[in-house]
């Protein structure tokens, strides 16, 4: 009897625990969503007829802290709010280039001021920029070595900020157009702005004039013949044709979906 008794209690006890068990739910890992800007950390170039390069990009936040050239040449940035108004080259310490930007209180672009130390006397002028509306800027195009005007620019955009068409000297027209995904810079404060104007940005050579998208062709120089795009719409790879010259770009961000 004592032992039907024990086992009667065992049985018990096992049921118990196995009716605990049961309604106890399995943990499962919260999924964490990274809704951080998606932003370019490292872009290389190569093609024929151009020496090959790479660019890395450093940040605080979504702003532009330093871009580094595989040569050690250097690009620093320094913003006022949420507009780049210095960005500066430099190269085993010594600065190469400046260029200083003044804005509208709306984020317009009205100057950039150029010191060019790769010559000597160092060569400085200033490029000022009518805003004759808010698709359509005029400017005067220097060149660097000397600091005379080359060419006069009347520059039209549509409403995401991409350089449609550019009029030189009242006479020459060149149409751009573009696709419908994201451009690699779009999450960089301030950088769309410069953009605008600016056809090099940090030492990546002919990859300005574009806004919110991706340049397709310019004119007959530019022609974009492959892009190749992540989930979220970004550029992992174009192949163009800049100038006759076949360029190969790939682009590495700080996340890929």
């Amino acid at each position: 009897m004592k032992n039907l008794f024990l086992g009667f209690i065992a049985l018990a006890i096992a049921v118990s625990c196995n009716s605990s068990n049961d309604d106890i739910a399995t943990p499962t890992r919260p999924v964490v969503v990274d809704n951080s800007p998606i932003l370019p950390n490292k872009v290389f170039v190569q093609g024929t007829g151009i020496d090959p390069y790479n660019l890395t990009y450093s940040y605080v936040g979504t702003k532009l802290k330093e871009i580094v050239r595989h040569d050690g040449v250097k690009f620093s940035y320094t913003y006022s709010g949420n507009n780049i108004i210095k960005e500066q080259s430099t190269f085993n310490g010594a600065v190469i280039t400046i260029k200083e930007f003044s804005y509208t209180s709306s984020g317009m672009i009205t100057s950039v001021k150029v010191t060019n130390n790769l010559v000597s006397p160092a060569v400085v002028y200033t490029q000022n920029i009518e805003i004759v509306d808010n698709s359509h800027i005029r400017y005067d195009e220097y060149d660097p070595q000397d600091g005379t005007v080359v060419y006069k620019v009347d520059a039209y955009f549509d409403n995401l900020g991409n350089r449609i068409k550019s009029v030189y000297n009242n006479s020459l027209t060149e149409a751009s157009s573009f696709d419908l995904k994201m451009n690699p810079f779009n999450n960089i404060t301030g950088y769309k702005a410069l953009n605008m104007t600016q056809l090099n940005i940090g030492g990546m050579i002919g990859d300005g004039l574009a806004g919110s998208n991706n340049i397709l062709k310019r004119g007959s120089n530019f022609t974009c013949t492959n892009s190749y795009y992540t989930s979220d719409k970004y550029p992992y790879a174009t192949q163009s044709n800049n100038n006759g010259k076949s360029i190969t770009t790939k682009y590495y961000y700080n996340r890929v979906e």
